[in-house]
């Protein structure tokens, strides 16, 4: 049998372009757990344990009662001997404030709901909030007052929740949270679970999806700019609403379904 002619380079990626334009046969969408945002967490946790440990300073242990004269720390007479300082912590006191403020303002924005107006009222309530500040001068004290804020975590502390963190971030975001998904193909709608081994099939006839809007924080700025609540709505007579929410790239697998269903039309 002849052997069939090589293909040339125009040839082999105009092939590769056309399987690349092939519609996906199905699509799964996979719901992720408020944990998703809280990566500024633990990041920033490594990186000031990273500053912690290029600082080089050490904490010491002093007994109550212990003084300062002429730069010289004076102990008790009946205290113990004073031990070798060991535990490394930065100098600079504010690089715990900021870690915990992180904190503070990663759990509120995970897990309360402001979307559309509220949203809209929360960023005016702020911006009225930091305007009367200004008028009346209060930032001086805010100032003086954050100053008094002092926050010390050694670097043990740092790694141990940063670390601890991080993996309980990975193991629920790619391994749990893909544990129970959406499959999405050119005639119907399956819900899987893979933890209980249920699956729920849906035909996509008047079937409806569409993307909430956005909490800004949330899904632009710690969901990777592209994070979203996806809302599906089944047909027939006795129609169920799918809440979907945290899907990454949401609007981009939005276009991914409207793809798959035009895909269906035009073959039926």
């Amino acid at each position: 049998m002849p052997a069939s002619p090589p293909l040339f380079a125009s040839e082999r990626a105009s092939a590769a372009t056309a399987r690349r334009s092939q519609p996906k046969s199905e699509l799964k969408v996979y719901s992720h757990s408020p944990i998703l945002y809280w990566w500024p967490v633990w990041a920033l946790g490594f990186i000031i344990a990273f500053l912690t440990y290029l600082d080089g300073g050490r904490m010491a242990y002093l007994p109550a009662g212990t003084t300062v004269e002429d730069h010289k720390l004076l102990t008790p007479q009946d205290s113990a001997n004073l031990e070798e300082p060991h535990d490394r912590m930065a100098h600079n006191p504010y690089l715990g404030t900021w870690f915990f403020v992180t904190l503070l303002v990663v759990f509120v924005c995970s897990n309360v709901q402001m979307r559309g107006l509220w949203e809209w009222i929360a960023t005016l309530a702020i911006a009225l909030l930091i305007a009367t500040i200004s008028v009346y001068g209060l930032w001086g004290r805010l100032l003086d007052w954050f100053h008094l804020l002092r926050i010390h975590m050694n670097l043990a502390g740092y790694l141990f929740v940063s670390t601890a963190m991080f993996a309980i971030w990975v193991v629920t975001v790619f391994v749990f949270d893909h544990r129970t998904y959406i499959v999405f193909s050119a005639g119907q709608v399956r819900v899987l679970d893979r933890i209980g081994a249920a699956e729920k099939v849906y035909d996509v006839t008047n079937m409806r999806f569409e993307v909430q809007p956005n909490i800004f924080f949330r899904h632009r700025v710690l969901g990777f700019y592209g994070a979203g609540d996806l809302v599906v709505r089944s047909g027939g007579p006795n129609p169920e609403t799918i809440d979907w929410p945290n899907v990454l790239f949401a609007r981009s697998r939005l276009k991914e379904i409207q793809a798959l269903l035009k895909e269906r039309e035009v073959v039926s």
